[in-house]
């Protein structure tokens, strides 16, 4: 081994070390829940939810090919992480632990009524792709209305009078 290769390894180690030190030192002076950080794992969860943006809404299906409704959509993201959820909105409802919604984050399911806010049950679902306290969440879902496909959408609007609940699987 010549020294010049001993050196450079040497330094990169010690750059290593020093990033390694500075990330540590940022992360533990936080004091405040980060509502737009999201662990890895609902980070990739929420990426991949992305790719499937456009997919057609159908009625019963649940794979990018034949197109999705909305539990189909959330059924067919979690599983691809190895979480196998009911397939129907009702049955979703029924998992995972309750969260407040200035407590939601990306990764989260929020479930609304169906179209009509005056039955209230769960008639439809959707993920949270991001939250600030509860004033500015924003999902992902397969909606048979106006888009007609996988959109992204703020709660807000008639979402806001059918909001439900959110719970939390991951």
């Amino acid at each position: 081994m010549n020294a010049a290769h001993y050196i450079g390894k040497n330094c990169l180690m010690v750059i290593f070390l020093i990033m390694a030190i500075s990330l540590k030192a940022v992360s533990s002076t936080k004091s405040t829940i980060d509502y737009t950080h999201n662990d890895p794992a609902e980070q990739s969860l929420i990426t991949f939810a992305k790719k499937l943006l456009g997919v057609k809404y159908k009625y019963g299906a649940a794979s990018p090919s034949q197109g999705f409704d909305c539990s189909g959509f959330v059924h067919y993201v979690f599983k691809q992480f190895g979480i196998t959820l009911p397939r129907s909105s009702s049955a979703i409802g029924q998992t995972g632990d309750n969260i407040s919604l200035a407590e939601a984050k990306a990764g989260d399911i929020i479930l609304f009524t169906g179209t009509n806010p005056a039955k209230r049950i769960i008639g439809h679902v959707g993920i949270v792709l991001s939250n600030n306290k509860g004033k500015e969440l924003r999902f992902i879902h397969a909606s048979s209305g106006k888009a007609y496909a996988v959109t992204e959408t703020s709660l807000e609007g008639s979402y806001k009078k059918r909001f439900m609940k959110v719970i939390r699987v991951i």
